[in-house]
């Protein structure tokens, strides 16, 4: 949508622009550059305070160590061998040394071997932090002994302590070389750390939050006020995880802090320690400032560019004024108002607009009075136009008028319009006429009129009422035109909307209206009614084979014989395809519904020609009667369909009336269709192969080919005869059959990656997928996929698929022979195969119908069929294979015929791939047996 802006509102908004943005520029870049300085600042603070943490907790832990050893030298003299002990002296030093260091908790003094000498707490308690006896059993864990032994001071980890937490020190008592004792403190890790947090509140400029933590994430002291308490885990806070995990922190990082709120962060390592000291501040320290300095700046700019804007302001109004006044006129012209504008303006293109503005209204109004007497008399129009009076007497119409009715304007002057009524409408249109001209001073629709001829015609009126200034009717005018042909437009619409247009029998649309007629009249009579539902038998065949010219032609004369034997008041309509459906009305009993039926199937007794060329066709029908088999049509319908698949069943050309055990058979094949549709998503489809041998070789094993079962998780194995109509009726064998082809393919290749030699992959090719447009592409894409050479590929595709739309199906065929892949022709001598054709296909096999290689132990002259088939596929230097053989008599009767190949259950039945693999093996062992004998 197009924006839409006023003057004045692009005026102020120009002003604003050039004031404002500016400044908000402005503020921007400096309310960044503040922001940038102050962070800095507090970075630089940060970085302070990790140098003075560092520092004072090294400086104090080295103090420690220092006071510890200093007064390990006195206990080293009275612990000399020889000498003996001065108790005293060692409890005088532990008084001193607890009383000038407060961080120390307990002082213990041990032999070599951990036995306690002396030991004092500063907090006795009945769980002191060691519990100790003099010359008890060890108290100090081997760490705390083995590495002041060696002559070395010893620091060891934090552990909790009541409300606390303590660390070790350790350090050797007489000559490192061979200490006589070890002289044991715990410091309270919070003595140590409370010093530091008060200087730095001295020494830093923002506040600071600062707290303790070991390696673990625990709280191991920290400032007041801090929600957490010692020893709780605070490792959900960024920077602790990171000085957890070991990552690097960078300062200028924001997080939610130990207090809630966001703040930036630093944290430094206490080496020896496992420590570290987390320093925070706030990022409202550093944003607050800024806060207050861009309001201050943003004022302070205002006030500067206010008065300039003001100026700005004062002038558009001056401009806009006068524009406003000119738009206010413009909008007058729209309502037809052609007055002079009276707007003035010192301004010289203010003043040549509104010249320009009063010379263009002076134009309308002339050219409007102009159009309003030219529209009285206009006479090219090829509308016809009537004028009457205000005592309806006709004073004018022009020659279209007389064009379409007939009449002269001699002929009517004069007149009442009422001389062309046709009759066809009563008085209470002509009343909602009037009505409307009335009030609303015009009407509009369509009526019928009568011709000078009689002749009866629609047309299409507009009637006008024309009044003067005092709104005083003077005039009717009437503009209409003749609508015949598009009302003959729209019959043929009509027609076509409900009846068939190749049969012109009515269509399912129409079919069903009239059908809940007839249900409707059988109710009130008290009568019968029937649906008689007729499919023609193997119809796709002749459509198939004759092309869907000849096909629509067999359609056509179908109809007419129907036309000609049903009754006027019965219904005859097509549905579509080859699918015709009769209603039959008043009806006494079933006897004449099946009457009916047998009057229509012997309709197919005789031949239809169709050009010169007799067909025979047959039909099958379903009855449905109401109300025993239905109250509703659609039920009624369904049930007639569902008696016509039963007729089918029974061997076509026959009918068969509706019973309720055909609604269970309905149902199971719509639950085995829903089934099927997600039987690729739960993978319950597979593989088995039957092999196929050479007779020319030894009876080697050449081939396999793939043929798919279901495995249904409900039902068990559901056999290909069950399911493969009902996915080639749906279209699910396109996606069924590309899994099929990517599954044996992949199948193949790991028969080979495993060892075997490579064999014949047959798969067979559904009408369906064979006339898909992508067909080739998506055998290119699986072999590329899989890495399966196309030479051992065969599609095989039986005869009545390759016979339907010829020319196609050579392109296609040459396409698929052109990757090098093999293709046959199966359940060959059961089609319509040209032999005009066939020498057109690149096939590269036939694959002998086992109906045939059955007759062979029957002495059917069906057998016989054989040798020349054989002799055919030779001669078009094909191979040819039976499938099918069963018993010793049939392979040897092939043999003997020459045949190729043979598969069949007397060599194996289809097997699943583990099994082929042993097959295989077995196979080729009996081979190499059969050779060296």
């Amino acid at each position: 949508m197009r924006l839409s802006l006023s003057l004045k509102r692009a005026w102020y908004g120009l002003i604003l622009l050039t004031s404002f943005v500016p400044v908000l520029l402005l503020l921007l870049w400096g309310g960044s550059f503040y922001y940038n300085l102050l962070l800095d600042k507090a970075l630089q603070q940060a970085e302070y305070f990790r140098e003075l943490s560092t520092d004072h907790v090294n400086q104090e832990v080295s103090r420690l160590l220092t006071l510890l050893q200093n007064k390990g030298d006195p206990m080293a003299y009275t612990l000399t061998p020889g000498r003996t002990m001065d108790r005293r002296l060692l409890d005088e030093l532990f008084s001193k040394m607890m009383g000038r260091e407060p961080a120390l908790d307990t002082l213990m003094l041990l032999r070599p071997e951990g036995k306690v000498i002396a030991a004092l707490e500063r907090h006795p308690s009945p769980a002191p932090a060691r519990r100790y006896q003099t010359g008890g059993s060890p108290l100090a864990t081997p760490s705390e002994l083995a590495v002041p032994l060696a002559g070395q001071p010893y620091i060891g980890p934090v552990r909790r302590y009541h409300d606390g937490y303590l660390f070790t020190m350790a350090v050797p008592v007489g000559p490192k070389e061979r200490p006589f004792a070890i002289l044991l403190a715990d410091i309270d890790a919070n003595a140590l750390w409370k010093p530091l947090v008060k200087h730095l509140a001295k020494v830093t400029t923002y506040p600071v939050t600062s707290y303790l933590i070991d390696k673990k994430g625990t709280l191991l002291s920290s400032d007041d006020g801090i929600p957490a308490e010692p020893g709780e885990m605070i490792d959900s806070l960024p920077i602790v995880a990171a000085f957890k995990t070991g990552r690097r922190w960078t300062p200028t990082q924001v997080y939610r802090g130990v207090r809630g709120r966001p703040v930036y962060g630093a944290i430094v390592t206490v080496k020896g320690m496992n420590w570290g000291i987390v320093a925070e501040v706030e990022q409202d320290q550093i944003v607050a400032p800024i806060r207050r300095n861009m309001f201050k700046m943003l004022v302070g700019v205002t006030a500067a560019v206010m008065p300039f804007v003001w100026l700005g302001l004062i002038l558009v109004y001056r401009i806009n004024r006068p524009l406003r006044a000119l738009s206010a006129d413009f909008a007058r012209v729209g309502r037809q108002d052609y007055r002079p504008s009276t707007v003035s303006s010192s301004l010289k293109e203010l003043k040549s607009l509104v010249a320009g503005f009063n010379h263009m209204v002076a134009e309308i109004d002339k050219s409007q009075r102009d159009l309003k007497r030219a529209a009285v008399v206009f006479e090219g129009t090829s509308e016809g136009i009537i004028i009457t009076d205000s005592q309806h007497r006709i004073v004018a119409v022009n020659r279209a008028f007389t064009r379409i009715t007939g009449y002269t304007l001699e002929e009517v002057r004069g007149k009442n319009p009422s001389l062309l009524q046709s009759g066809r409408h009563d008085e209470a249109f002509f009343q909602a006429m009037w009505q409307s001209l009335n009030e609303t001073g015009q009407w509009q629709g369509e009526i019928w009129n009568r011709r000078k001829n009689g002749q009866i015609y629609p047309e299409l009126l507009t009637v006008n009422v024309v009044q003067d200034k005092d709104g005083k009717t003077t005039h009717h005018v009437g503009i209409f035109s003749d609508i015949s042909q598009i009302k003959e437009t729209e019959y043929k619409l009509a027609h076509l909307a409900h009846h068939d247009p190749l049969t012109e029998l009515p269509n399912r649309l129409l079919f069903h209206d009239r059908l809940e007629q007839a249900i409707l009249r059988a109710q009130r009579e008290g009568n019968r009614a029937a649906i008689l539902f007729l499919d023609l038998d193997r119809f796709k065949n002749i459509n198939d084979s004759m092309g869907h010219a000849k096909g629509d032609l067999l359609l056509q004369r179908v109809a007419e014989r129907l036309k000609e034997a049903m009754r006027a008041d019965d219904t005859i309509a097509r549905l579509g395809g080859d699918e015709f459906v009769l209603i039959i009305e008043s009806l006494k009993s079933r006897g004449n519904a099946a009457a009916v039926a047998k009057h229509i199937l012997s309709l197919f007794r005789q031949p239809f020609c169709l050009e010169n060329q007799e067909v025979f066709v047959d039909a099958s029908a379903g009855i449905s009667i109401y109300p025993d088999d239905g109250e509703d049509a659609q039920t009624l319908v369904r049930n007639a369909d569902a008696a016509m698949y039963r007729a089918k069943a029974e061997g076509r050309n026959n009918f068969q009336f509706y019973t309720s055990e055909l609604t269970a058979h309905a149902t199971e094949r719509l639950t085995l269709e829903n089934q099927l549709r997600r039987a690729l998503e739960r993978d319950e489809f597979e593989l088995y192969y039957q092999p196929q041998f050479s007779l020319k070789n030894g009876d080697g094993l050449d081939g396999v080919e793939a043929l798919i079962r279901w495995q249904q998780s409900e039902q068990g194995l559901i056999l290909p005869d069950r399911f493969v109509p009902v996915a080639e009726e749906t279209g699910l064998i396109v996606p069924i059959g590309e899994w099929v082809l990517r599954t044996a393919c992949t199948q193949h290749q790991s028969w080979v990656a495993d060892g075997y030699r490579p064999i014949r992959m047959a798969v067979n090719l559904s009408a369906r997928q064979f006339h898909h447009p992508d067909l080739a592409r998506m055998v290119a894409a699986i072999l590329e996929e899989t890495g399966m050479p196309p030479s051992s590929l065969e599609l095989e595709l039986t005869e009545s698929i390759i016979m339907r739309d010829a020319e196609g199906t050579i392109k296609m065929l040459h396409e698929l022979s052109e990757m090098g892949i093999i293709l046959s022709i199966d359940d060959f001598g059961t089609g319509y195969s040209s032999l005009s054709y066939m020498k057109h296909f690149p096939i590269n096999r036939l694959k002998i119908d086992q109906s045939f290689v059955r007759d062979i132990t029957n002495g059917k002259l069906e057998a016989e069929m054989i040798i020349p088939i054989i002799a055919l596929g030779h001669s078009m230097k094909l191979q040819v294979l039976a499938e099918g053989v069963e018993i010793e008599e049939q392979l040897h009767y092939l043999k003997e015929q020459g045949c190729d190949e043979a598969q069949g259950y007397i060599y194996s039945r289809p097997l699943p791939p583990d099994q082929v693999t042993k097959f295989m093996v077995k196979r080729s062992g009996e081979r190499t047996a059969r050779q060296r004998a």
